[in-house]
């Protein structure tokens, strides 16, 4: 959790996802001061998905956001979701494709928010309440070391992400 639906008309090259899946975890991360860890981003080629709007055919680029529920406002969303079509538009356009604003067929023109996710366990711990990471990282730390020690390559990643971010040391 989150969980990131990126629903795609335009062909996408393996380094576009990573690109991508990159800029939209390290926002995320950013943004709600949350383990990189937590992000999950999703790629479905949507060129065959039949989609109406206003009653009229669009084949369009969009982006669901499956979020926990949470005191996290409005404003902040907003400000989250041109951060990702930004982001978008300088990775896509980068590859010197083309035009990918928003109006463009190669952009991103829509995100979605939806704030439905009420938990979640991961590698048997519970993830935290929106807000709660700080504390959880204090209370679940000797778990996930004893899981990275044990070879658990998400674990592994978790734990140095961890160390390197002065928000979440541990004492």
């Amino acid at each position: 959790m989150p969980l990131y639906d990126i629903e795609h008309v335009t062909p996408l090259t393996a380094p576009e996802k990573q690109a991508l899946a990159t800029a939209i975890t390290d926002l995320h991360a950013k943004r709600f001061t949350t383990p990189k860890w937590f992000v999950n981003v999703r790629f479905n080629d949507a060129s065959n998905v039949v989609v109406f709007r206003g009653g009229v055919e669009r084949r369009y680029n969009r982006l669901v956001i499956r979020t926990r529920q949470g005191a996290r406002s409005i404003e902040s969303y907003n400000e989250h979701c041109r951060d990702i079509v930004n982001a978008w538009r300088r990775i896509m356009e980068g590859n010197g494709k083309g035009e990918a604003g928003v109006g463009d067929e190669r952009g991103l023109r829509t995100v979605w928010v939806t704030p439905v996710l009420l938990t979640a366990v991961d590698v048997g711990v519970a993830r935290p309440g929106v807000g709660e990471e700080k504390s959880w990282v204090k209370q679940h730390w000797n778990e996930f070391e004893r899981m990275a020690q044990e070879g658990d390559e998400d674990m592994k990643m978790l734990v140095e992400e961890l160390k390197g971010r002065e928000e979440f040391v541990i004492d």
